[in-house]
């Protein structure tokens, strides 16, 4: 009896035990910061919970997970414990597959959770390894796609307008489906234009409940791009239209998942409004335009020959316009303009050979590759100078005026050269200084005027006019200094002469740029220190990197001490403090010493701390 008691109560304790865990296999999220790291498995037990995870990296890199990393569930904090064959201090090497399987330990989560936010660094503004929302339940997430979308009937009759010059406001609105503001999720914005190509793009704002509107003037139909986090999405723009965009967020984050990817084909993106139907074709099939959407293209390319590379972008492109026309259900417009911009792209790869083979090293993160000869004789081109597109009206879309550059450059005599192009030429140098946000100068306003084709007249003036205005109401702004610092000026005095007017005072430098999001949303978190700890003097630096235009528009909301460094002295700097990227921060004592050097931002309670202690 007594041996039957115990094997009861060893039952029990063991059903007690199972009843004390809850695993979630593959579970849903919400958004991520990016898909290095995706979670496996999540089980929640009494004492611990245990997230199987995987990171993807390139095979030898060294990665960790940081010690502050939290799970948060309803706004309370559950802490990393450490992980089980991955040190919760030290750096962990990527194997050769690129792929490190880790299980992390943290405090236990309430059984009754019903999603957590997996969140790296949790008091950085640069927070790392994020993961939103992810789902305790099994369940995916119901985002509530409104029932218009889901029955939508679009129209894919729509023949393509004609390429003609003439300026148009356009708009994009919409709204993402999901979204919440603690995701962090950006919405970038880039048009393919003739005159102004951005290559950084314009992040558009989003309002708490996920809707977004942008508007823009165009100079005549043609492409765009619509990005969030690294979907990117091919859009079709026409002067004088309106295109409505919803997002299907979580959908958009898993299409990016090794977990997900393949499983998920729920729709990503719905389109309403001036050519919706050939937008929503765009959104399927958009990759087959572009040569460079090739998976692994850069990692492919590296240390190979010039006939080797042409080899390898020929059977791309070949592979991309049989995808395209064995599609039948494709409209007349959409194929005629995936073909028309597969042969540019086809085209601007082939010429551009020995550009992308030299920086396919450093793109793929690859080392020690060595590069090959790089010569070629004529006949190397001699297909790309046959395609159709170069007769067709629609070259006319996107980027055009890279291809008259090229035509006249290094094909002179092979093409035959429209009225037009000598338009192209003298606008563009004019529009690349507008596209950094600097006003034309008189001279350049002389060659405008020589300018004859008159709707490119009108798309530089409406340009210019507009920073011209936006400089000017940045002007009446106070709370800000521009300081001048000589050119000559060595990094190792670099420091000591932009503080030593504020000797006896503490100083905060901070090395930043206009296109650094971490360095913007890191001083939005600063500002509270700001305001309490005002004796400190706060000193600003950007380089060359941030356009002129650009840094006078932006500096007068952030209040301090501003200087512009030349990018000489900016690599300099960051060869002598050993510091990789910015943001970077210096804290200088009352008598010009560095107390507290810092990359990325350590969150808003470190700097005060650092900054109360001198």
């Amino acid at each position: 009896m007594k041996n039957i008691a115990i094997t009861c109560l060893v039952l029990v304790a063991v059903c007690v035990g199972l009843q004390a865990k809850k695993t979630v296999k593959a579970p849903y999220f919400m958004a991520a910061s990016g898909s290095q790291l995706e979670i496996e498995k999540v089980t929640l037990g009494k004492d611990t919970t245990w997230v199987d995870a995987k990171i993807y990296s390139i095979s030898g890199d060294d990665v960790r997970i940081d010690s502050t990393t939290i799970l948060q569930v309803a706004g309370k904090r559950y802490a990393y414990l450490g992980g089980d064959g991955f040190s919760k201090q030290l750096w962990t090497r990527v194997p050769a597959s690129g792929e490190l399987p880790v299980t992390l330990k943290f405090e236990p989560l309430p059984m009754d959770a019903e999603s957590f936010d997996f969140m790296e660094m949790p008091d950085s503004d640069d927070k790392g390894w994020c993961i939103y929302g992810v789902r305790l339940d099994g369940k995916k997430p119901d985002i509530g796609v409104p029932e218009k979308l889901l029955n939508q009937q679009l129209d894919y009759s729509q023949p393509l307008p004609d390429p003609e010059l003439k300026n148009g406001k356009t708009v994009i609105r919409g709204r993402i489906l999901g979204y919440n503001s603690r995701y962090g999720t950006v919405l970038n914005f880039n048009c393919t234009d003739w005159l102004f190509f951005d290559i950084f793009g314009q992040s558009i704002p989003i309002a708490e409940d996920g809707s977004f509107r942008y508007e823009t003037n165009l100079l005549l139909p043609g492409e765009a791009t619509l990005r969030v986090g690294k979907k990117r999405f091919e859009l079709f723009l026409v002067p004088g239209g309106e295109l409505v965009v919803t997002l299907n967020l979580p959908a958009i984050f898993w299409s990016e998942t090794r977990l997900f990817g393949k499983k998920e084909k729920g729709q990503l993106v719905w389109f309403e409004g001036t050519y919706a139907g050939l937008n929503t074709e765009l959104a399927k099939y958009g990759s087959l335009m572009n040569i460079y959407s090739a998976e692994n293209f850069y990692e492919n390319i590296c240390g190979v020959t010039p006939n080797q590379y042409k080899k390898y972008v020929t059977k791309i492109y070949e592979k991309y316009r049989a995808d395209i026309l064995k599609n039948k259900s494709l409209s007349d417009a959409a194929h005629t303009y995936l073909i028309t911009k597969l042969e540019m792209s086809y085209f601007f790869a082939i010429n551009g050979y020995k550009g992308n083979i030299s920086y396919a090293p450093m793109i793929s993160g690859k080392k020690g590759v060595k590069r090959a000869d790089m010569t070629v004789d004529e006949s190397y081109y001699d297909e790309i100078l046959k395609l159709d597109f170069t007769h067709s009206p629609y070259i006319r879309y996107g980027s055009y005026p890279d291809f008259v550059r090229v035509a006249t450059e290094n094909f002179k005599g092979k093409f035959e050269p429209e009225s037009i192009w000598e338009d192209v030429l003298r606008a563009k140098p004019l529009g690349d200084a507008l596209a950094r946000v600097k006003p034309l100068s008189e001279e350049q306003l002389l060659t405008l005027d020589s300018i004859a084709e008159p709707e490119i007249k009108k798309a530089l003036n409406i340009r210019n006019q507009k920073i011209v205005d936006l400089l000017a109401e940045s002007a009446k702004k106070t709370g800000y200094t521009i300081c001048q610092l000589d050119t000559l000026v060595t990094a190792d005095n670099l420091i000591i002469t932009i503080t030593r007017p504020y000797r006896g005072k503490v100083v905060l430098i901070d090395m930043w740029n206009t296109w650094c999001g971490p360095c913007i949303r890191a001083m939005k978190s600063l500002q509270p220190v700001k305001e309490e700890l005002k004796d400190v003097v706060y000193v600003y630096v950007a380089d060359e990197s941030s356009p002129e235009g650009k840094w006078k528009i932006t500096i007068p909301d952030i209040h301090g001490i501003h200087y512009r460094i030349t990018s000489e002295q900016s690599s300099a700097m960051g060869k002598l403090y050993e510091y990789p990227g910015i943001p970077t921060y210096f804290i200088v004592d009352r008598e010009g010493n560095i107390a507290y050097k810092v990359t990325g931002f350590p969150g808003a309670e470190m700097i005060k701390e650092e900054l109360s202690k001198l």
